[in-house]
Parts: structure tokens; sequence; C-alpha cells
């Protein structure tokens, strides 16, 4: 049910990182503190039954079993084994069986052990096998120890190295000793052994051997045994008080402390005064085993033991330092605990909690119980309410006895013994001045007065009392003298400083009353001591008084004396496991034990750190009552169901928890980990949609109630730890792109955290749009599309200022000089109309009609001209077909005049063409028909448009009469042309001969005004 693979444990083995190991019948378990881990043959295990495991100190871990001898890697994927004769990759593998011998009994492998020089060592139900490693490759051979060859005299059960390097070999046929050179030597019952059944060998830190037999005996063996003589220095039996013969395994703990498990249940070896014997004490069923054969001992990290149990399990002893005494210890309950003058531990209870209690005196290992003159008298009056300070032992010897009947005294005693022959020396009840006959508390003050708190029965008040030694008179105290309301409040306990002063704990919000010089002095809620009865009162030895209230926690008043004492609270706000307090003491190192319903509390005032202690940690059952530090430094605390007993100890150094990675999702993704856990993981670099992890992780702590929590940091994202918590899994989702460092560190019930952080570090890489060089990428094309769009612009200005200034020139040029001309030819027609007479004016009139005439073609030009430019400029005929149109309209209609035959040859394609080649190109056109209809006197005129590849051609013939082109012209029509070419890219090419007409080629590159146009769009 808890999750371990089998109830048969054959071997418990902790490795260097603090985890258990079981090996079990039905496989191989893992304990990290919180739960199992369970590997069988489906994971790869040759056998699922498991005899030993082995870490060597190189970190390889090696498993025996009944199929043989595999390795196992923490690294693999559960999957089938690999066997070594394979000769496959075993690196996926969870398990590689290395060794499954010649036959069933060599493949038995039962114990496995690494000497000081590496060699490991098998012990097989064959006899001895050496493993040797070459280059990662295992060489297994049998060694010969003179074993006798029948049946179950090869088994080999144990095996240990002494601290000369030997090596000592436990089996069925006796005990061997092989020496590093070789040599064996063979000890028998000839020898002195009392049994040839080795079970369990073990070099304790003084050097001494010891062997466990099956039904002999346990031996201890000489310095230095040599063969054929006694090497038996003392052999235990149940004579000496061993349970049992039969030792299963021998066992030393880190204190020192030598341990066996047996078939008579734990044995403990307790030395003697001189050290130089040992007793012996059992733990069986009665101390709490659910079995009482004990096989494989191990302890944990913490010092905890741990046992194997026939069939049932696996326990573990909890190594507080408690010890717990209960009902077959002569004590079921326990109310009251105090010391007596001579030293002897008394305590008040009884066997059976329905049953009236007495005195039990312990003599060092059990309570006896003292059967008291007025036991008869408890059975008849009873023993009154209270459930500490009920029996007193004053400083003279004397005893009082708080009872419902009244207080009880007896005379002193030498012996507790005594008091079952000898009666009372007085009884005192109401009518020698008490409150009440029902009596709660009983204390002697620094001055041998005796204190007495009695409760009221029925509607009577409760009372306080004292009885003054000075004088043996009682006297009565009541709220006339400044006390809390009797008839609400009774008294609780007592206690008293330093300096004399008695203190009194009330019920409920009665508060706390000091008395001094005669007077009282209430403290209450108004003066912060806490609600709650105040149920027990400690003075430290600093001085300070402690208070135990029901409700309200611990307070603590550090100068008792001081006319306003200053009251400083703890409560479960500050750590403590429960705001019910019941006791309080201390030990002799200045902690501060708190007891509370759900155990007891350790309080370090200094630094305010608690530690719990609970059922787990071995304390009894029920409600704690009272607690005592004896005169030797023992702490004694009283239960309902038990007492227990601690032997504080100065702290020992503390034990940091270690932190392990145990697993890692990445975007849902495992990544694989090491099944032992990563203290570190190796960094990687995450895309950005891997933004979302999970990492699980564990520390390794096994004390009882150890409260492990854990803080982590992500660097990168946080600069605080988190605050301390029991999760061992953390998510983050949608995490930045970034570079991040992920630490855990543990920390326990002791505020130890662990020594070093485990860490994983890991980079989120930012989508490609985020990344430097995508970043660079767009601000180079951002700032070469600014920069290209701030030379379109002043691009598209200078050509908007060369159209401008192009259409300034025409407009002086050609509109200009046509307005000249017709302003001088209408200058020239007003002259001539203005002759006298008529027939002058004829005459005149007649002269007009030239200058009239040569006004109106100017107009024209000037028409055309203007049309020209408007179409030039004009964005709607920016295409290479709107050329091509006007071309055909203005050629058509300048040839079809003269009757000259006209072809044009263009293609349909709708190609863009900025303002400056459309108009470039139609003026060379047009300046080539007027140059045909002026010179050329041609009957057929021939125009293609062409584009192939990267130009376009323009080609204008006629069939005229031609012209020399090498003679030089006085007109700048050529030349123009060419300028025109120019200024667009092109060459123009003049072909002609008198008589042979004439050719006029344009060539310019095409792609390029293609593209600047598109540009500029």
């Amino acid at each position: 049910a808890d999750g371990l693979a089998h109830n048969v444990v054959n071997k418990i083995v902790r490795d260097s990182r603090g985890f258990l190991w079981f090996c079990t019948r039905e496989g191989l378990s893992r304990f990290d503190g919180y739960s199992f881990t369970n590997y069988g043959i489906r994971q790869g295990l040759p056998s699922a039954n498991v005899n030993d495991l082995l870490e060597t100190r190189e970190g390889v871990y090696w498993v025996a079993t009944a199929g043989g001898l595999c390795r196992f890697n923490p690294l693999g994927k559960p999957q089938a084994r690999i066997n070594h004769t394979d000769g496959r990759s075993a690196d996926d593998a969870m398990f590689s069986v290395d060794f499954t011998g010649d036959d069933a009994r060599s493949k038995y492998v039962s114990s496995l052990l690494q000497d000081r020089s590496g060699v490991i060592w098998c012990g097989t139900q064959n006899g001895l096998y050496r493993l040797d490693l070459v280059a990662g490759e295992a060489t297994i051979s049998p060694v010969d120890l003179g074993i006798p060859d029948y049946l179950e005299s090869r088994i080999i059960e144990s095996m240990i190295e002494d601290r000369r390097g030997a090596l000592w070999i436990g089996s069925h046929s006796g005990l061997y000793r092989r020496w590093q050179g070789g040599q064996v030597e063979a000890y028998t019952i000839a020898e002195g052994l009392r049994d040839n059944f080795i079970h369990s060998l073990l070099e304790d830190h003084d050097g001494r051997i010891w062997v466990g037999t099956r039904s002999g005996a346990l031996c201890r063996l000489v310095p230095d045994p040599s063969p054929k003589r006694n090497i038996v220095a003392r052999a235990y039996s149940d004579r000496d008080g061993l349970p049992t013969p039969w030792i299963s395994q021998l066992f030393q703990s880190s204190d020192g402390g030598l341990w066996a498990g047996s078939t008579g249940g734990l044995i403990q070896f307790m030395p003697t005064a001189d050290g130089r014997e040992f007793r012996f004490r059992a733990y069986t069923q009665v101390n709490g085993l659910s079995y009482r054969e004990v096989g494989s001992l191990a302890e944990d990290r913490n010092g905890n033991l741990w046992l194997a149990l026939a069939q049932g399990g696996v326990a573990k002893i909890a190594r507080s330092g408690f010890t717990t005494f209960d009902k077959s210890d002569g004590l079921s309950w326990t109310t009251s605990i105090f010391e007596t003058e001579g030293g002897d531990l008394v305590v008040f209870g009884g066997p059976d909690i329905k049953k009236e209690g007495f005195i039990n005196r312990f003599d060092g290992e059990k309570f006896i119980p003292i059967s008291l003159q007025f036991r008869g008298i408890l059975k008849k009056q009873g023993r009154g309410w209270g459930w500490n300070q009920t029996v007193l032992e004053d400083h003279t010897g004397e005893w009082w006895i708080a009872t419902r009947g009244g207080v009880y005294r007896f005379p002193k005693v030498t012996k507790l013994e005594q008091l079952t022959r000898i009666s009372a020396k007085a009884t005192y009840t109401t009518r020698d001045g008490l409150a009440s006959d029902v009596i709660l508390r009983l204390f002697e003050d620094s001055r041998g007065d005796i204190w007495i708190g009695s409760v009221g029965e029925g509607r009577g008040p409760s009372g306080l009392s004292r009885w003054a030694r000075s004088t043996g008179a009682f006297r009565h105290y009541a709220e006339s003298d400044n006390l809390p309301r009797l008839d609400s409040f009774y008294i609780s306990s007592f206690a008293e400083d330093r300096g004399g002063d008695v203190w009194i704990g009330f019920s409920a919000e009665g508060g706390l009353v000091r008395y001094r010089d005669g007077r009282f002095m209430v403290f209450t809620a108004n003066d912060g001591v806490p609600l709650g009865s105040i149920r027990n009162m400690l003075v430290d030895s600093s001085g300070r008084l402690w208070a135990a209230t029901y409700r309200g926690g611990l307070c603590r008043i550090d100068d008792p004396a001081a006319a306003h004492p200053r009251i400083v609270t703890y409560t479960t706000e500050d750590g403590l496991s429960s705001n019910e307090i019941t006791t309080v003491s201390e030990d002799e190192w200045g902690w501060i034990y708190i007891g509370t319903g759900r155990g007891i509390d350790k309080l370090d005032p200094a630094t305010g750190s608690i530690k719990h202690y609970t059922t787990a940690d071995g304390l009894p059952l029920g409600e704690l009552y009272s607690s005592l530090r004896d005169r030797n430094g023992r702490l004694w605390f009283g239960f309902e169901t038990g007492t227990a007993r601690l032997v504080p100890k100065p702290n020992p150094s503390p034990v940091p928890p270690p932190i392990l990675i145990t697993g890692l999702r990445i975007a849902g993704d495992e990544r694989a980990i090491s099944a032992l856990g990563e203290t570190y993981l190796a960094s990687t670099e995450l895309s950005a949609d891997k933004s979302q992890l999970q990492i699980d992780f564990v520390a390794l702590g096994f004390s009882p109630g150890e409260g492990l929590r854990y803080q982590y940091l992500l660097e990168g994202a946080n600069e605080q730890w988190s605050k301390l918590a029991d999760q061992r899994t953390v998510n983050f989702a949608n995490l930045a792109p970034g570079r991040y460092r992920f630490l855990v560190r543990a920390v326990n019930s002791d505020g130890v955290f662990s020594e070093a952080p485990a860490r994983f570090s890991f980079t989120i890489l930012p989508p490609f749009w985020q990344r430097w060089w995508f970043i660079a990428i767009v601000t180079a094309l951002v700032g070469l599309i600014a920069y290209v769009s701030y030379r379109t612009r002043i691009a598209r200005l200078l050509e908007l200022e060369r159209v401008r200034t192009r259409i300034a020139a025409d407009l002086h040029d050609d509109i200009g000089s046509n307005l000249s001309q017709i302003a001088i030819w209408s200058d020239v027609a007003q002259r001539q109309a203005a002759y006298g007479d008529v027939v002058e004016r004829w005459r005149a009139a007649d002269q007009a009609a030239q200058p009239l005439e040569r006004i109106a073609v100017t107009a024209r030009e000037t028409a055309a001209a203007m049309s020209d430019i408007v179409w030039a400029i004009n964005p709607r005929r920016d295409h290479l077909n709107d050329l091509i149109s006007r071309m055909r309209r203005f050629a058509g209609e300048a040839f079809d005049s003269r009757d000259i035959v006209w072809l044009l040859d263009a293609p349909q394609m709708n190609l863009s063409l900025n303002a400056d080649t459309r108009r470039e190109l139609f003026l060379i056109f047009k300046e080539s028909v007027n140059n045909i209809l002026r010179h050329a006197h041609c009957t057929r005129v021939e125009t293609s448009i062409t584009i192939e590849a990267s130009w376009l051609r323009l080609r204008i013939s006629d069939d005229g009469r031609g012209f020399d082109p090498h003679r030089r012209s006085e007109g700048q029509g050529l030349d123009s042309m060419r300028g025109r070419a120019q200024n667009i890219g092109g060459v123009l090419e003049v072909e002609s001969a008198p008589g042979s007409g004439t050719t006029v080629q344009l060539e310019m590159p095409f792609n390029q005004y293609r593209w600047w146009h598109r540009r500029l769009r």
C-alpha cells in the first residue's frame, strides 16, 4: 500500500546521493523520502528476486539478482534488458546484464563488494567470482577458495574487507579470509566458531570483527586470528541476554552503536560502564514492530535506522533521541513527574487509564509502582482534578498529596517503598482553612510555604491558600486581596522567579498574578497575557518566566521583577504547531521544549527557530500533561498514554538537505533526466514556442515529520526567492524571450538550507521577427526605403523642376517665338491697311493677305506646340500605347495631306513611359516627320517600334531623295534630335545617301525607364 515492490526485503542499501534502495523478492525499490520508484523485469532486470546493490566509487550501480549481475543505467529508458553478449549498445537500456553464470547456482548472485583496489567481488550460490572492468567491459572469473563442493556449502552470504585489505567471506561452510596476494585461510567450528553457517560479518570502528551465525552464537574474533587456532575472543548466546542465536545482519550506525537483525527482533548492543562488554536489548512487536524477525539494516542520512522485517516490509526507527515507556514498562498514563531529594524519578500515573493511579519509581529500565497507604484514600476520595503539581515532596522530605478530600501530608521516608507502610501525618480540609476540599495544585516556594489551589464544587468558589511553615497555619486569599474572581476562575499553575516572587496562573481569562511582599498584582490580556488557562510555568536558566496557555500560545517575560514586565508571545504564526500549550521545560543548552496537543516543539529563544516532534518521532499518543528536567539533564514528558524520555545533546552539525531536479517538461514534452535526479542540467536553447516549462525536484529527508520545504528562483524573471512551500513541482508559462537560470533549494525543519541549489540554465529565443539579425535586416530595409523614398522624392522634385523648366523653355522658345511672330505680322498687316484712298486700301488689303496667312500658320503651330506640351505632362498618357497613338495621329494627318504612304509597325504592349521619355521620343519622331515633309520628296515612309531584351528601337525610313549626312548642314534639326536621344540615354543614328532615301534609328535602354517609372508611381 505504501509503494514498496514487495514485503520481503533481502537488503537495504543507502547510496551516495542519500537514496534508500530496497532489494526485494519482486524487484528493486528506490525511496526518496516521499515515494517509491520500482524496477522489475519489465524494466530489464534478469530476475525479480534482487539480493544486493552496490554503488562503486566511480558511481556505477551493480545489481545482484537470482538471474545474474546487471548494471543500472539511470539515463536509460525502461525497456527490455540488453545482454552483454548481444553486441548491442546499452546506452538506452535501464539495465544491462553482464553476468548470468554457467548454471542456476552461479547466476544466483547474493552479495557484492568493491575492495580498495577497485575490484568487485560477487558472492553467489556457487562460490566467489571476481569482476574486473577494462575500458568499460566486464570480465568475470571464478575464484577458488577451497570450499567443499557439496550442496549449499558454496553459498556465500556476506563479505567485508578489513582495514588491512584482507577479504572476509561468510559462507554456509565456514569463514574464509583471502589476502591480497591470493592466499586463503578457512575457519570453521574447529577454530572456535559456534556454527559454520555464516550470515553476517562486520568490522566495527575499533577494528573488531563480528560474526553472526545461523544457530550458534554471536562471535567476536581475536584481533589477529590464525589458522588451526581458536579465533573467537567472545561468543554471546542466550546466557548473555542474546534473545536468539540466529543473526541475520550486523550493523554499526554513524554514532558508533552496534545493532543486529535477528529472528528474535532488533538487537541493540549496550556497552557496560567500562566499555569492555555488552548487554543486549531486543525490540520486537511489543515495541511496535509488525514482525519479530528482522533482516537487513541500514541508516539513512538523518541517522534513522531502517529494518527489513520478515514478510512485513520495512520499518524505521526514528533516531530523534526519544525513548518511550508504556504499559509494557509498567506505566500507561502519566499526569505528574518530579524528582525526589534522593534522586529518584517519580511519576504519578498507572498502568490503566481507567484505574486509579499511584506513585511509580523509575529503576533505570522500567517503572516500579509503589502501593502507598493513601492509595485507598485516593480510591475513596479521588485524586483531585490536577494533571500536574498534584504530588509534592517538600524540602524536608515530607509528602503532600492532592485529593478530592483535601490535602494529605506524609512524613519523610528514606526510601519510597516506606510509604507503603506509613499513614498520613495530617489531613487538611476546609475545616483547616482551605477554600475547598477538591485540590488542584500544590507548590512549595523558597520560604518553604505550601501554596494550594483548590476548585469549588457545585456553586462554591475556587480558592487559593498558603500554609505558612513558620506558623503551621493556613491563610486563605480572596478577591478582596486583589485576586481575579474566584467564582469564575481557578488556580491552574504555580512558579517562583529568581527574586522570590510567586507567580500564579489562572484559568480562562483570569490571567497571571504576581505575589510580592504580601500583595498580589494581576496581569491580564490588556497587559499582553494571552487568553486561555495558564497550564504550566517555567523559570529558565536566564531568569525568564515562560507561561504555557491553553489557547493563546506561549508567553515569555524577560524581566519578571519589573513593575510592568514586557510580555512576548509565540503562536502558530511564529511556527508553533499549536496554540494549545500544556507544559514547558528547558534543557541544559537553553532550548525550550513546548508541549502541545500535537507533540513537542523545540524552540531556540535566540533565533526563534522551531523543530517539531510528533508520534512519528516516537512520542506516545494523546495529550501531554507534564514535563521535567532531571538532575542528569534528561527531559521527561508525561502523556495520557505513556512517558517519553529525551536525552538532549548539543545540536549536531546541521545536515543540509540535498536537492535534485528529477523531471523536466518543455511545452509538454518530457526531457531525458537521470532517474536519480540531477543537481545541474546542461544549458539549452529553446525556440519561442517552447516557453512553457514544468520542473520537478525533490530533497532527500528521512526524518519523521521532516517537513521539507522548497524555494525557487528564476533569474531573468525574478530577483527574489519564492516563499517556502512544500510543493515539489513548478510551472512557468509564456516566458518572454531571454536568458534564464532556474535555482531550487530545500530547507529542513532545523532551518538549514541545501548547501548548493540545483540549477538549470536555458535561453528562450525570440521569434525571428525579434531576433537581432531580423531587426538588423528590417532596420536596413527601412533605412533603404527611407533613402530610396528620399531619393525618389528628390528625383520627382528634380523631374518636376525639369518639367517646369522645359515647359518654360518651350513656352519661351516655341510659344513665345510664335507669339512674337504673330505680333510682328499683325503690325505689318496694320500698317499696310492704313493707306489713304480706296485703291490703295484694296492694294494694301491684297498685300496684307500674306501676313495674315502667316499669322494663321503660326497660331496653328502654337496650338500644336501647346498640345504637345499638355500631352507630354499628362500622367494619363504615360504608356507606350499612348505614344504610338499620338504618333499615328500626327503622322497620319501629315502624310495624308501629301499623299505619302505611311506604314507603322508597333507592339501592342501597355508599358509605362515617363514624361521625359514620351516627350523626347515624340519630338524625335515629330522632327523626323517634319524633315521628311520638308526635304525628302518621298512617296513612302515606314516606321517601326520594337522592344528586344532591354532595348527600345524607333526606326523611320523614307524612299526620298536622301542627302549626304557628312555634309555640314546649316540647320540644327539633327543635332537637336541627337541631343534629345542623349537625354533619355539613347543613341540616334542617321543613314542616308543622295537618291537612296533616309533612315533614322533611335536605340535606348528600356528596362531602367520602366523600373524608374514604377518606382515613381
